[in-house]
């Protein structure tokens, strides 16, 4: 059996780099660390935006207050002269009795929707979204479970339905819909994952999920484990479940399990394989909010380690595995 690889985070070989002169490696930033600086950046726009919004305010009021003094100033003058006898009579100071119109009630009711129709035209459409958002709430059936895929194996990243099936097995009816339902949310991570705009793909699916608490349980790799930070957002299983021989840090790992044949999976997972829990924290929902959820993932995670301890991926699958690894490279 080959020795089990365990990488969490980056594991970059400072020392061995600047003894062969090679460039030096960027340091990939981590979610919590992006999340932040978007944050920063939105925060500083907001705050330039209000100034802006402050100073033609400001401005406005300014130039009224400014019109407003030349105006009572104007009607001083005109006041004195008038009591001075200088002139007869204002064209600034002067009272205007407005003889008041009767209407019928049919009247005011058509002068109502005549003067006031495009603001009833935009408040009935401002209800009717709201009314739909709010029955679309209410009725929507959710999931009683969702998982990440997070990793650049295509392979298992395409295998939804069969994930699907293999979770509903361990996962109750908790929204008593009288089914079970399990999402699998497929994240894809490579190489190029870092460089993908913030707002778009990926990486917005990716910070969007870790700022809900739907999404409990995730399936990670070495790669995914570089932008997710495992160890501020994942659980220390190692700590809860000591001495597990599948359990090392924050992740159950796969591969000396028949998590493959039970999924359909080619040949064995990849080594750095794992299912890990997210820890339950406050984001956009409330800590207790997410702490029910995590119950829920934690009993399901528990029945998948009872079904998967003491199982093993058949030897012959194990020893192709370099073989089949070398012709999908070749392919490549």
């Amino acid at each position: 059996m080959q020795e089990e690889k365990h990488d969490f985070a980056f594991n970059s070989s400072s020392n061995d780099t600047s003894k062969t002169n090679s460039p030096k490696k960027v340091k990939k930033k981590t979610l919590i660390e992006t999340m932040r600086e978007i944050d920063e950046q939105d925060a500083k726009k907001e705050e330039k935006a209000e100034e802006e919004r402050r100073a033609i305010i400001e401005k406005k009021e300014k130039k009224e207050k400014e019109e407003y003094a030349k105006r009572i100033q104007q009607e001083r003058i005109e006041l004195m002269r008038l009591k001075q006898g200088l002139i007869s009579k204002s064209e600034m100071i002067y009272e205007v009795k407005e003889e008041k119109i009767k209407l019928s009630l049919w009247e005011k009711i058509r002068n109502f929707f005549y003067h006031s129709k495009w603001w009833l035209l935009i408040t009935v459409f401002i209800i009717g979204v709201f009314v739909f958002l709010i029955v679309d709430y209410v009725t929507q059936v959710r999931p009683d479970l969702i998982v990440m895929v997070l990793t650049d194996d295509s392979d298992i990243q395409n295998r939804t339905q069969q994930l699907e099936k293999y979770f509903e097995q361990f996962t109750d009816d908790e929204n008593g819909d009288g089914k079970i339902q399990v999402d699998i949310y497929p994240i894809p991570i490579d190489d190029n994952f870092e460089n993908s705009d913030f707002y778009t793909g990926n990486v917005t699916k990716l910070s969007t999920q870790f700022q809900l608490s739907d999404a409990i349980i995730v399936l990670t790799d070495s790669k995914a484990n570089q932008y997710i930070a495992p160890d501020e957002t994942l659980v220390d299983l190692e700590s809860l479940y000591p001495g597990h021989e599948n359990i090392r840090g924050r992740g159950y790992y796969l591969r000396q399990t028949d998590f493959a044949t039970k999924i359909g999976y080619p040949g064995s997972v990849d080594r750095d394989l794992s299912i890990g829990l997210r820890a339950p924290v406050e984001t956009y929902d409330s800590l207790e909010e997410m702490e029910e959820t995590y119950a829920i993932a934690e009993k399901v995670f528990i029945r998948i380690m009872e079904d998967l301890d003491d199982t093993i991926e058949p030897e012959d699958v194990i020893d192709t595995q370099p073989a089949e690894s070398t012709s999908k490279e070749e392919t490549t």
